[in-house]
């Protein structure tokens, strides 16, 4: 969630939402509202006022939604991250408009991790290279065993292996 872009400059967006961290129950503002600082949290919220959260369906919607900062490994294992193409900020965004990175602004508001965020997903990152070169080399040693293979087989077998995208 760190990596999420909001139109306009940082320090309009910074100033935006340091003015609603001032607003507190004026008797006792332990009873709220209460305001987060966490990136994930903080898109939560923005997706919660953009659905029906006081109906049954709006209330399981947000209960699916699922928000992270960074890439855990519960997520990482489960195989190719998807993106909305429409949602990117080179489609919704004019080149020469200014942005805010939602992990920064955040930094400036109160959260401490995202030096801890940073170095998680840069040994994710580097375990990933490590691994897919391995498998790189697995394969690689794959399709020359399956070649030797190949070279010992008659053609009528090899003709129908290669019909069927075995071969």
């Amino acid at each position: 969630a760190e990596g999420l872009n909001i139109a306009g400059t940082e320090i309009r967006n910074k100033i935006k939402y340091l003015n609603n961290l001032r607003k507190k129950t004026n008797s006792n503002p332990k009873r709220g509202p209460f305001h987060v600082r966490s990136p994930s949290d903080v898109f939560a919220r923005v997706v919660r006022g953009m659905l029906p959260f006081y109906t049954k369906r709006g209330k399981c919607a947000l209960r699916r939604l699922k928000v992270y900062e960074g890439m855990p490994a519960s997520v990482t294992r489960k195989g190719a991250v998807a993106t909305i193409p429409k949602a990117e900020r080179f489609t919704r965004l004019a080149k020469e408009r200014r942005y805010t990175v939602l992990g920064n602004m955040c930094e400036h508001i109160g959260w401490k991790y995202h030096p801890v965020v940073k170095k998680l997903n840069a040994a994710r990152a580097e375990k990933a290279t490590r691994h897919h070169k391995k498998r790189a080399a697995i394969a690689a040693k794959w399709a020359e065993c399956r070649k030797a293979a190949n070279a010992k087989i008659s053609k009528e077998n090899l003709a129908i292996l290669k019909k069927f995208n075995m071969a």
